[in-house]
């Protein structure tokens, strides 16, 4: 049962991730506002929270612990950045973040599919 909750998490966040970076990447080469990636960024982010929250509470992993202190650590970062390059350089900022916006999440769902795969061999070995 837990396998089947986990494995459906991961596809949720799948289609949650390229149904909300699918139309800005199609429009990323028009003049369109840079706003629309950052509110992708954060519907994704706040489907993230839902679902690590889920999978802490079927089971233990180590990759829980390289997420959340990973998560932690990029937002201590984008704090000092912002302290340094205030108003001259801000677009550092937003850069800086974006990419960790995205990097986090292609890590989530990688370490979904891991451990679904995981859950998958242990269960034949039983």
């Amino acid at each position: 049962m837990e396998r089947k909750i986990l494995k459906g998490e991961v596809i949720f966040q799948t289609v949650v991730s390229l149904v909300f970076f699918l139309p800005v990447a199609v429009n990323y080469y028009q003049k369109t506002q840079r706003s629309e990636f950052f509110i992708a960024l954060l519907f994704i982010g706040i489907s993230n929270v839902f679902g690590f929250l889920v999978r802490i509470s079927l089971f233990a992993s180590k990759f829980h612990r390289y997420y959340f202190f990973g998560v932690l650590i990029f937002f201590q970062l984008l704090f000092v950045a912002v302290l340094l390059f205030n108003d001259s350089k801000i677009e550092y900022v937003l850069y800086f973040m974006g990419i960790g916006g995205v990097l986090f999440n292609i890590y989530y769902l990688i370490y979904g599919f891991y451990n679904v795969k995981t859950m998958q061999q242990n269960k034949t070995e039983r």
